[in-house]
């Protein structure tokens, strides 16, 4: 019998937990180190396994023990790229300061930072699926993630006056994400766009506002877009 079948099936569990945060760290310096590779690299040209292992500072073996493989590894920097495009425009989306429209042009210019400073980064989301969601490509479930957590901030909100249709909530928040994702990065790929930066970013805001707007009258609310939000807030739970 050999000796790591005689061992207790708790010993081998207590060696992998204390080995976790090694290999953690590992994984961790090596999904960064393909990432930094990415933004750099060419378009369209695939920055190989072992360029990222001498970028990490690891043995390409190393690698292969921390991720299955190249899709495995592929997933796990598209979650990544994805994380760090959600905590951009979630610190965006705080409600507790600003106006709708100064928290819309906020947002959306998270957005155009974001994809404009990251085009290679932005390229490799689309070349296949994240952790998230193995059936669609990374960029799709970014796009439905932020979706989720804008609905989830909105639903808060109307349930705060009463209202608790979350199907117009849905399509409304899908509707503005998908919208404002595929409107920058048509600008952001042409190379004379017919609108300068700050111009987009008021006529986006200015389509999602109107989006916010004819949903809200829907439901028999009239909304000031140059009010402060909290505001709003506090006067529709008080009736006023």
């Amino acid at each position: 019998m050999s000796s790591a079948a005689s061992r207790p099936d708790s010993a081998v569990s207590g060696r992998q937990a204390r080995w976790q945060p090694h290999n953690d760290s590992r994984r961790e310096r090596i999904v960064l180190a393909a990432v930094e590779l990415i933004e750099q690299a060419p378009a369209g040209v695939e920055v190989p396994i072992v360029q990222i292992a001498e970028h990490a500072g690891l043995a390409k073996s190393v690698v292969y023990r921390q991720f299955a493989g190249r899709d495995e590894l592929d997933r796990r920097i598209r979650s990544e790229i994805a994380d760090r495009f959600v905590a951009q425009i979630e610190d965006s989306l705080d409600i507790a300061e600003g106006s709708i429209h100064s928290i819309l042009v906020r947002t959306i210019d998270g957005v155009v930072s974001w994809i404009q400073d990251h085009p290679r980064l932005r390229e490799f989301l689309r070349t296949g699926p994240s952790e998230s969601d193995p059936d669609v490509d990374g960029m799709s479930a970014l796009i439905a993630t932020i979706a989720a957590s804008t609905r989830a901030l909105v639903s808060g909100l109307a349930g705060v006056v009463g209202v608790t249709d979350d199907t117009s909530v849905d399509t409304m928040t899908f509707a503005i994400v998908s919208m404002t994702e595929a409107t920058v990065t048509r600008w952001a790929n042409d190379p004379e766009p017919a609108l300068t930066r700050d111009q987009l970013i008021e006529e986006v805001a200015s389509y999602a506002w109107h989006v916010v707007d004819g949903v809200a009258r829907r439901h028999g609310l009239t909304l000031d877009p140059d009010q402060q939000l909290t505001e709003i807030i506090t006067r529709l739970i008080a009736g006023i």
